[in-house]
């Protein structure tokens, strides 16, 4: 899953505008998710584990005794029939071979053979033989699986053949599955675990590029889109999110529509005030765009410095048209009206809450790079890059354009006058860019076309 722009904007307003100003932001919310996740679902693999080799060594265990039992009762039948004409003729010589065959087995335990008294004639036991069972026989001690069948000659009971079988093999068989169990249960519980912690880091990332996007959301950026094609819960979520946005989109767009129509009637009625100003907006604007564009801005912040280019100069609204028009010198109670007129344009745009960023721009275009500006007097990097870039080409196109107190400077006066104000007036790196595209022919460029706009309009 990636994220993607459905238009060139991809910041928003509160993050980075020019590389390397401001850090990445960390998003915390994988590793928890990831880690709650992936334990939960390994805890649940381990108890799995645990039950399905239990099963599997319940299993053995019930075979074996069942196997074991069967094998005693083959081996004492064996035995009764074996001993029962030595038992009738008591002949115990004859009986001893047959319980040792028997004996030979190593995980037999005892064999004996009782007549029908319950004496017993033969044991595997020496000093057992000849003792008498009057309670019948006893049961086995512990670890031992025991059985007793009976001897008979014409329907008469003659006697007893008992063999006792040891459960060590048992025991021993077990011990054998566990140890051939251990080995592939770890490489599994390794294996298994490592598989979720991958399928849950796999799925927390996608919910964490979501979560990212929701965040530039949050913070402005309205064009952010996250591509999952995935059909599952968390795509079915990602295609909701993608819907809002592209209808966030729209509004947004009809809304920057009717917001740029009254931009554009604020600023034709600032440039209607002062004849020799006509055109003067959209040139600060086109230049200052295009010296950002080169600067590495991104979409959002030549949005904004575009907007803050082309109503640099609406707080002139509130100056007194006799103050703008006037042909001598200004007074220093005029020359305050009209320094005056930054601090006006941001409180009429300042109650927009998407202009706030604009009314900054508008507030501190007249500051001085070596802090002798106005009103503030911020210096240096305090002032807003794009209030910087607007300062210089405000007064580039002033110098070049006939005004009601002088005529227009020459290209090459203007040029030396900027080369002159560099580290004073005006931000080095926006005099450098902006030389630079004067070399280009990229200002003469704008010019022409916006004079050959205006005349097309006239």
């Amino acid at each position: 899953m990636k994220i993607n722009s459905t238009e060139k904007i991809t910041s928003p307003p509160v993050v980075e505008d020019f590389p390397g100003v401001f850090g990445k932001r960390r998003s915390r919310f994988s590793l928890s998710m990831k880690w709650k996740v992936a334990l939960s679902f390994s805890l649940l693999f381990l108890l799995l584990t645990a039950v399905i080799s239990s099963a599997v060594i319940r299993f053995e265990w019930l075979f074996l005794n069942r196997e074991s039992e069967k094998r005693v009762q083959s081996m004492a039948r064996n035995l009764a029939v074996n001993s029962r004409d030595p038992l009738l003729a008591m002949d115990e010589l004859r009986l001893a071979p047959v319980v040792e065959s028997i004996m030979k087995d190593p995980d037999v335990r005892h064999a004996f053979i009782a007549d029908r008294s319950g004496r017993i004639v033969f044991h595997s036991e020496t000093k057992m033989i000849g003792q008498v069972l009057p309670e019948g026989i006893p049961a086995a001690a512990g670890g031992i699986l025991q059985a007793a069948v009976p001897m008979e000659e014409g329907g008469i009971h003659v006697g007893t053949a008992v063999v006792g079988l040891g459960k060590d093999h048992i025991n021993e068989a077990l011990r054998q599955t566990l140890l051939g169990l251990v080995v592939p249960l770890l490489l599994g519980v390794s294996f298994g675990i490592a598989g979720i912690f991958a399928l849950t880091g796999l799925h927390v990332r996608r919910i964490d590029r979501l979560a990212e996007a929701v965040h530039a959301l949050y913070a402005g950026n309205l064009f952010i889109q996250v591509d999952d094609p995935s059909k599952d819960e968390v795509g079915s979520l990602v295609r909701h999110y993608n819907e809002m946005v592209l209808q966030l989109n729209r509004v947004r767009r009809k809304a920057f529509r009717s917001l740029t129509e009254a931009i554009s009637a604020l600023a034709a009625a600032v440039e209607a005030r002062d004849a020799y100003t006509r055109g003067h907006c959209e040139r600060v604007a086109r230049i200052s765009v295009a010296i950002a564009e080169r600067m590495g801005a991104n979409e959002s912040l030549l949005r904004d410095l575009r907007l803050a280019s082309i109503l640099h100069d609406i707080g002139k609204i509130g100056v007194r048209e006799g103050v703008l028009g006037k042909l001598g010198p200004l007074d220093p109670t005029e020359n305050r009206y009209i320094q005056s007129h930054p601090e006006i344009g941001a409180r009429i745009l300042e109650p927009l809450s998407s202009m706030s960023r604009v009314a900054l721009f508008i507030k501190h275009h007249h500051e001085w790079y070596d802090g002798s500006g106005y009103p503030s007097g911020l210096k240096g990097d305090a002032i807003p890059m794009p209030s910087r870039i607007v300062n210089l080409v405000d007064a580039f196109d002033a110098m070049t354009s006939d005004r009601c107190y002088r005529s227009a400077l020459s290209r090459e006066e203007a040029l030396r006058r900027i080369r002159k104000a560099r580290g004073i007036q005006f931000d080095p790196a926006v005099v450098e860019t902006f030389l630079k595209l004067e070399a280009d022919g990229e200002i003469d460029r704008i010019c022409r076309e916006i004079d050959e706009d205006s005349l097309m309009s006239a």
